[in-house]
């Protein structure tokens, strides 16, 4: 009974290691969403993109999060697709959340499109698109960049992407966000080595 009781144990230990770390983004670096401030001139024409731009500067991965924070009943967010997006339609969302606390988690790779809820907050650019791209490896993790061609007119130096603006969410504490992905591949990688050595003795 005892050697049933470790081998469960130990079966979870590798289940939970092996599980894919992410990461939290507040919504526009600080995870408010409201209205962009207009530039100095009074034109709103600067902030039109403000939470674009933000976007732009980080990469998204299938099992990151956004999240967003606002009033509730002031305002809400709504997932929605590309034509409702460009017309600030708040009419047929593909999903609704209005608990002022709202964190999504991306399940799939490409574009979402969120705006207010409230039409005249969208009109006024509270609005964003996010691109996600696939889930984290140990390879696309940051630690290996790849360089282009040498005869390339784009060839640079390689530097690894610049580090996403936001939470880490994973079952190692506090481990560094470009080692996460590694790390976890070689204890998960350990675990179940250990894990068959003791189905092996049990047999």
């Amino acid at each position: 009974m005892a050697r049933g009781g470790l081998l469960v144990a130990c079966m979870i230990a590798a289940l939970s290691v092996s599980s894919a770390s992410g990461f939290v983004f507040k919504a526009g670096g600080t995870g408010e969403w409201r209205v962009p401030a207009a530039s100095s001139s009074g034109n709103n024409a600067n902030a039109t993109s403000a939470y674009n731009a933000w976007a732009q500067r980080n990469r998204f991965r299938v099992g990151d999060a956004i999240a967003f924070t606002y009033q509730p009943g002031n305002d809400s967010v709504l997932l929605v697709d590309k034509n409702s997006y460009d017309a600030c339609d708040t009419n047929t969302p593909i999903d609704t959340f209005s608990d002022g606390n709202t964190v999504f988690t991306f399940t799939r790779s490409g574009p979402y499109y969120f705006i207010s809820g409230n039409k005249d907050n969208c009109n006024r650019n509270e609005k964003l698109i996010v691109v996600v791209m696939a889930a984290r490896s140990a390879v696309d993790n940051g630690t290996i960049a790849q360089a282009p061609a040498p005869n390339s007119p784009f060839s640079s130096p390689a530097s690894p992407p610049p580090p996403p603006f936001g939470i880490e969410i994973s079952p190692a504490a506090n481990p560094p966000p470009n080692a996460a992905a590694p790390k976890v591949t070689g204890v998960a990688g350990t675990v179940a080595f250990a894990v068959g050595l003791m189905l092996y003795a049990l047999v």
